[in-house]
């Protein structure tokens, strides 16, 4: 998608310097979008069937508005294309929060680990070809991989709403017994989505703004596609480990431990010195980033409102990535002071984020 919006855009007569601020605004309807879908999870409760259905109703909307995009834009409009990546931003946040959410509904409190892990290990493997994927893409006509994953998401999410639910149930639930909270619940909501925003920030400098720039230190423009899956290669790592570490101590040591793991990293990787240095940094980094956010999505799974929490998550992640790209398109982040800085911007986020972390994991152990 954002491969090929420039070229979408410019057929319909949209600056390309307008482009960043579409994204923006697809950011800004994913951070209502996604909580929104997310408490409509909730409020299906436990009627799994049901609720499935309704996911791949949606999400047949949202593929087949994803597929209009490279059909209309030939003819012009812009008013019709912004109003189908409107729809098609509003529809794709059915598949985030909700699928999440009644997979922690179904599942035993040991299990919930390794769902998240899943999740992120999808979203590291996304990552770690994107610098190989991208720049290739422009050679295609548009339309065909639109076409490819238009199809191949709406073909799984039928394929998984037509299983049947109804026999399936947890093992703690099979017993009676609680499969939505851990002990020591209540954590401050409040102050768990602060961490994930600010670290959600952290990732966002680092990911968009100085991992290059570290890399370009010590080696030349056109190795940037090695060594930037790196850190994608690295989360992806996490998200295949911490699933029994959070089993073990749950979500949110596995964010704190993940945290200061990361922020160290991102200090080498700053510090620099040479080629192997920043790029082994670049892989922990990306380690410590997975355990991150597959521990919050265990923790937010783990709570008594799982759909609307683990909305409220990507909700912060669609933030900081609102924050970014205003952040770049105002060229704030241009700015010699600014530039100079940003190296160290993503291990403070990192730090700051860490400590919010494992003060409510404390908390949640001595109970304070």
């Amino acid at each position: 998608y954002a491969a090929f919006l420039p070229a979408l855009a410019a057929q319909v007569g949209i600056a390309t310097s307008v482009v960043p601020w579409i994204l923006l605004a697809d950011q800004a309807i994913f951070m209502v979008c996604d909580y929104l879908a997310g408490k409509f999870a909730d409020r299906a409760g436990d009627a799994v069937a049901r609720l499935g259905r309704q996911i791949a109703l949606v999400t047949v909307v949202s593929c087949a508005a994803f597929l209009a995009l490279p059909l209309v834009a030939p003819g012009g409009s812009a008013v019709l294309l912004v109003a189908v990546m409107a729809i098609w931003s509003v529809t794709s946040s059915m598949l985030r929060a909700p699928p999440l959410a009644m997979a922690s509904r179904l599942a035993a409190r040991p299990q919930r680990g390794w769902l998240a892990g899943l999740y992120a290990l999808g979203l590291g493997a996304a990552g770690a070809v994107s610098p190989y994927v991208a720049p290739r893409l422009a050679a295609f006509d548009p339309r065909i991989p639109f076409i490819a994953t238009s199809c191949v998401v709406a073909v799984v999410v039928l394929a998984l709403a037509a299983l049947p639910h109804g026999a399936v149930v947890s093992g703690e639930r099979a017993r009676g017994g609680p499969a939505r909270s851990e002990p020591g619940e209540p954590v401050p909501r409040g102050a768990f989505l602060a961490a994930i925003a600010v670290l959600a920030i952290g990732a966002q400098v680092h990911g968009a703004i100085t991992s290059a720039a570290l890399y370009l230190r010590y080696a030349p423009r056109d190795e940037l596609a090695d060594l930037l899956p790196v850190f994608w290669i690295g989360f992806a790592l996490a998200a295949l480990v911490v699933p029994p570490l959070i089993r073990r101590v749950g979500g949110l040591v596995v964010m704190a431990a993940a945290g200061v793991v990361g922020t160290a990293a991102l200090v080498i990787a700053a510090l620099g010195g040479s080629l192997a240095a920043v790029t082994a940094a670049q892989g922990v980094a990306g380690v410590g980033w997975g355990g991150m956010l597959t521990g919050a999505f265990a923790a937010a799974g783990a709570r008594r409102a799982p759909g609307a929490t683990t909305g409220l998550v990507f909700s912060m992640l669609a933030a900081a990535t609102v924050a970014r790209i205003a952040f770049v398109a105002s060229g704030l982040a241009a700015a010699p002071g600014v530039a100079a800085a940003a190296p160290w911007i993503a291990p403070g986020a990192w730090g700051l984020g860490t400590l919010i972390a494992g003060a409510l994991a404390l908390g949640r152990r001595y109970g304070t």
